[in-house]
């Protein structure tokens, strides 16, 4: 049984305001040090009239994050006017959709990946997405996938796992486990950005190895 919050059951204008008023008023975590820098997108969206969260399973052979589950994201490339643009450029590459048709609600947390690199999170709006149709990247992406905002906060899916000498999220709602840095920045949102009174999740018997690849 999901846990009893109150979601909403679209993404509507009264809802995306909420988010973004939230957003403004953040205080922000900012990085400093961190030469090295990427943008990912908190992609929200409506599949099959459903509020979920948009999210791509990398490719084994990307440069980077082998097979990982992440949001759409990547480097910041010299001609990238900034955070946004790099996210929305790297929606584009990833999974083939228009900067034009995302609604930017603002920025988030910055955070450190594992292999050094700061990452700076825009939450953003599709509005309705075809999943099954999206033309991803092949050379950098397996597949894309959305899960709906009632499986992301169900307890049966969300767990605590040790990296290292942390422990963080991990969720499990969907056809593959969602962990790392892309837990962490997710949990965090549906926290603060969605407003969500989460409960701490479960301890998970069975970490992910640390592999900055």
């Amino acid at each position: 049984m999901s846990v009893e919050l109150s979601l909403p059951s679209r993404f509507d204008d009264d809802v995306l305001a909420g988010i973004a008023g939230r957003l403004g008023a953040l205080a922000r975590r900012r990085l400093t040090g961190t030469p090295s820098r990427a943008a990912v997108l908190v992609p929200l969206c409506h599949v099959d009239g459903q509020p979920c969260m948009l999210f791509t399973k990398r490719t084994e052979t990307v440069g980077t994050h082998k097979g990982q589950v992440s949001f759409p994201g990547g480097r910041v490339d010299p001609g990238d006017v900034d955070e946004v643009d790099t996210a929305l450029r790297e929606l584009h590459e990833e999974v083939g959709l228009a900067r034009g048709g995302v609604r930017v609600l603002g920025l988030f947390h910055e955070a450190v990946a594992i292999t050094g690199v700061g990452v700076s999170p825009v939450v953003g709006f599709l509005g309705d997405v075809d999943v099954a149709a999206l033309p991803v990247a092949p050379d950098e992406i397996d597949v894309a996938f959305a899960l709906p905002l009632s499986s992301l906060v169900d307890p049966r899916h969300r767990r605590l796992q040790t990296l290292g000498r942390h422990r963080a999220p991990r969720f499990t709602a969907g056809p593959h486990p969602v962990w790392g840095l892309t837990a962490y920045i997710l949990d965090e949102f549906l926290r603060e950005g969605l407003g969500l009174p989460l409960p701490e999740p479960s301890p998970d018997l069975t970490p992910e190895p640390i592999t900055p690849t």
